[in-house]
Parts: C-alpha cells; structure tokens; sequence
C-alpha cells in the first residue's frame, strides 16, 4: 500500500486479478499554466479514466498524437514512451497483463499496440466504470468489481501466456528459441502467439524487457550504471543507446529533461509496492 498523500500511488492487485492485472494506480497531475509535461515508459496495456473533463490532455507514441485522450481509455502495449500534456487532474488506471488482456478482453492486442482508444469502443459499460470512481468510489474495489465482472464472462484464456510472461520477467530468458522449446512450440507458432497476445514480437518483447530493466535501474540507481548494463547484457553503453534511441526516441539524457517529476516518484512508488519499479 502506497502513500495516499503522495502525487503518485500504487496499489496492488489481490485475489483472483493478481493473474491478470500488473496493479492500481493514482496519478495526481499539477495544475501548471502551460501544461505539465512527463512521460509514460513502454509497459504492458493500461485502462486509463481521467476524473476532471475540464482538464484534457494528449499524448505522443511515435509519430502519433492522441489529443484529447478518452476520458475513459485503453492504451494498448506499447514499445515506445508516451510523452503526455496534461492541464492537471486525477488520473486513475489498471495495467493489464498479457493473460489478463486476453482473458478479459480477447483478440488481436497488435491492432492496438502503441495507440489510445477509448475504452468505450472495447466495453460499453467505461462511462458507468469512470462515473463510479468520479463519485469516489475506492480505486481498488471499484476496478476489481469491473473487471471480475468481465472474467465471469470469459472462456479459459491459454495458460501458456502466464507462462511466457514469467519467462520474460526472468533475467535469465535470453533466446527465443528457449522459449519456444519451453512452451513446445515452434519459433513461428511462438511469433504468432506473442503478435496476438502480446503485440510484438518474441524478439522486440526480449528487447524491451532488457531495455526497461537496465533504464529501470539506471533512473533510481544511477551511479551503478555501468554494473546494471552489465547485468542485463549490454555489451557496451552504445548498445544501450541504441535500444534507447529504439525505445525512448531519444538518449536518456534527453529523456531525462524531457520528463517531468510524477515518472521518477513513480518509479519509487510502484517499486514499493509492486515490486519493480516497470
């Protein structure tokens, strides 16, 4: 359990969504006359709602922009940062992870890899969700109470997407072909499975794990940098730059003054509660 005073809060998910979801949250967004900037890092997919109307905000993924976002929306899995603009607000969300995507909502997560949509499109109940939780409904048990909802109404998703999963949570998951040998099936099959489920490939998943554990450790730990790079399997910092410039769109210097103070609270606050800071 989080700090309910802190601008960023983090709670974590009990019972039977502990399989399906990665955690609750609480972004507290300042009110700033030219905007507040900051920065989402590539993550699993997220079901956003924004309390105040009055204050919308955008988001850049890539070379698109979502302006306003939803005040209700879903961003799918994304392998590239969010650069946000928000005239401040509460915003409250649940990460979804890969099992919980398809156990709760099904189908082909790619068409949504790297965009915004509003979580209308995926779920005609998200206004009832978003008026729930405008009301002051509690975070945890609001969300928990829509999406057991959901699982209720769900066949078995394939336990192999649980399993993938914590393969690639493990430091020790190099090769995609030990994937694919693991789970038995062949390297093609896994690609599909992973496209479908996942919205990448097994090779950019393997990537983007690497890359946010290294940059995880790099913002909270950053005079341990060059022992973290090696620990994940950097050969040298030009090879995190390039997986920088890959994922960030830019080095993380950069990064850094491009986001704002909420990204590294968050870092803190989800490794407290979570237990990793991505």
């Amino acid at each position: 359990m989080g700090d309910e005073n802190s601008p960023v809060v983090y709670w974590k998910a009990s019972g039977v969504l502990q399989d399906y979801v990665t955690g609750f949250h609480r972004f507290r967004v300042p009110h700033v006359p030219d905007g507040y900037q900051d920065a989402f890092l590539p993550s699993w997919a997220t079901i956003r709602i924004t309390l105040d109307e009055a204050a919308p905000w955008s988001v850049r993924i890539g070379n698109r922009v979502f302006e306003p976002v939803p005040v209700a929306s879903f961003f799918g899995p994304t392998s590239l940062a969010g650069y946000a603009l928000s005239r401040g607000g509460t915003l409250l969300g649940v990460g979804l992870k890969p099992f919980g995507w398809t156990q709760l909502f099904g189908g082909d997560v790619s068409r949504y890899a790297n965009r915004v949509v509003s979580l209308e499109s995926l779920d005609n109940g998200a206004l009832a969700l978003r008026h729930a939780l405008a009301d002051g409904g509690d975070v945890v048990t609001v969300f928990s109470q829509w999406l057991e909802a959901r699982l209720q109404r769900r066949p078995p998703a394939d336990p192999r997407i649980a399993q993938l999963t914590a393969m690639l949570e493990d430091p020790a998951t190099t090769r995609i072909e030990t994937m694919a040998e693991a789970l038995e099936m062949a390297p093609r099959a896994l690609a599909a499975m992973t496209r479908f489920n996942f919205g990448f490939t097994p090779k950019l998943l393997l990537r983007r794990t690497r890359f946010l554990r290294a940059l995880s450790g790099i913002l909270t730990r950053p005079e341990d940098s060059a022992l973290l790079l090696e620990q994940a399997g950097y050969w040298d910092r030009s090879h995190f730059l390039r997986d920088s410039h890959l994922f960030l769109g830019c080095s993380v210097r950069d990064f850094l003054r491009r986001r704002g103070p909420l990204n590294q609270i968050a870092l803190g606050a989800r490794e407290k509660a979570l237990g990793a800071a991505t």
